[in-house]
Parts: structure tokens; C-alpha cells; sequence
């Protein structure tokens, strides 16, 4: 693809996604700042179309990007301008990262805004398991609610159901033992020390200190919640809107 070509896709696609319907020669020629007439930026397009940048709806004369035209947009004739530090300090002001919950919610309405589409954000996958704290309460008969602490200071709670009924001593019994021994230490780890260690705790507590051990590495090693924000904004696409089907189709994807 030549300069010329490329030229007219990126003011093509810019203007598609500015105005939101398809693009004819005539305002290819006013925004592209090419000397061209309409007939050879006809012919420009219909390479373009032919190479599968670019398709024309049938209710319009003007052209529209197809997913190969966006995709060589964002890898080749996108320019990125850095941001001016004021603009970055305001963008950190509006992150509250007290909590890794409230960043990615934060972040998402963040992107959605930016946009003006949705907002996708989710926290990635932890990979050491390493807990600071970990503490045991009874709920009631055979229900124990785990609380893990990270060393970041995210919280994890998970309800434990067990095969009997624990006293209140002994579940703070099982948590100093963790505690004492195992703090600052994976669950990966932990596991493999624990069949040997438990000797020292009565055996019907054991089964409990297995069980947390399982439950606390897979509420460590889970993502997080995924934070979706803006779907809203979609209504306003028209490649959307004049689409349900596919408005449809977005939303299950959401969903799931």
C-alpha cells in the first residue's frame, strides 16, 4: 500500500469513527488534504476494498473499515502523542488505589470515559500465593468463615464447611499455629510441610487446616472480579444500535 492509500484509509477510519457513518470521496478529499479528484480517490477506495480494508453497505454509497482496516490502523498509521505530565498526574488522581478492588473498578470507568465505549479491566492472576495473616471464625454448627491476608493487604474470605462443629478456642488454636509457623510462606509450600507438621494439633483439627490450605491457595491464585463499565455507551455505535443482533450478541458476551 502506498502513502497515498494509506493516507486515505487512516482519514477514512478517523472519520468513521468520528461521525459514525460511512465515508464517501467527497469528504475523503476535504479531510485527506490530498490534491485528488473524486474519481481517483474512487479508485484509491476500490483497491482498498479489494484488499479488504474496507466494504461498502449496501444502503450507502460511502465506505466503512473492516476488522483488517481497523487492525492495520492501530499497528501502522496510529500515532500515539505522549501525555503531558499534568495530564498523567490528573489521570493518577482519579485512581483510588486504596484497594485493589476500587483501582480496577476505578480503572474501568476510567477507560469507558476515555473511550466513550465499555471498559474491560481485570486484575491478573497472582502468582506467589504468599499470605501475612490468616484467621478462622465460627459462623455457626460446621460453618467456618477463612480470612487470608496478602501481603499487599487485599483480604479473601471464603466459608469453610466442615464435618463438625468447632469451639472457638480451637479455631484461634489453628490460626496461631498457621500464623506462627507458615506466615510468609506459599500455600504450595505449606502443603507439602503440613502432613508431617500436624502432629502437633489434635488430629480431628487437622482436617480443618487441610481444607483452609486448599481453599485459601485457590482464593489466592483465582483472578479477580472482572469490572465491566459503560456498556451503555455501545448504544450510541451505530454499527451497534442499527444492529441488534449483534448488540445482542456483545451483551452475552459480557455477560459470560
Amino acid at each position: 500500500m502506498n502513502d497515498r492509500a494509506q493516507l486515505l484509509l487512516k482519514t477514512l477510519i478517523e472519520r468513521y469513527i468520528a461521525d459514525g457513518d460511512p465515508v464517501g470521496s467527497r469528504t475523503l478529499s476535504k479531510f485527506s488534504g490530498l490534491e485528488l479528484s473524486p474519481a481517483s480517490i474512487r479508485n484509491v477506495m476500490a483497491d482498498l476494498e479489494e484488499m479488504g480494508f474496507i466494504a461498502s453497505p449496501h444502503t450507502s454509497a460511502g465506505r466503512v473499515p473492516t476488522a483488517r482496516g481497523y487492525r492495520f490502523f492501530v499497528d501502522t498509521l496510529l500515532r500515539v502523542k505522549p501525555l503531558e505530565q499534568v495530564e498523567i498526574t490528573q489521570l493518577e488522581g482519579q485512581l483510588e488505589v486504596d484497594s485493589r478492588r476500587r483501582v480496577v473498578t476505578s480503572a474501568s470507568h476510567m477507560l469507558s470515559e476515555l473511550t466513550a465505549f465499555a471498559g474491560v479491566v481485570m486484575t491478573p492472576r497472582r502468582q506467589d500465593q504468599v499470605f501475612r495473616h490468616l484467621e478462622f471464625l465460627r459462623l455457626s454448627e460446621k460453618r467456618v468463615l477463612l480470612i487470608v491476608v496478602a501481603p499487599d493487604g487485599e483480604v479473601h474470605n471464603r466459608i469453610l464447611t466442615t464435618a463438625r462443629d468447632y469451639a472457638a478456642t480451637e479455631l484461634i488454636e489453628a490460626s496461631n499455629f498457621v500464623n506462627q509457623h507458615y506466615a510468609g510462606m506459599g500455600f504450595d509450600q505449606i502443603r507439602l510441610r503440613l502432613q508431617g507438621e500436624l502432629v502437633a494439633l489434635k488430629q480431628d483439627v487437622s482436617a480443618l487446616m487441610n481444607a483452609a490450605i486448599e481453599v485459601g491457595s485457590a482464593a489466592m491464585t483465582s483472578p479477580e472480579d472482572l469490572v465491566v463499565s459503560g456498556e451503555r455507551n455501545l448504544l450510541g455505535i451505530p454499527d451497534l444500535s442499527t444492529d441488534r443482533g449483534r448488540l445482542r450478541e456483545l451483551c452475552n458476551v459480557f455477560e459470560r
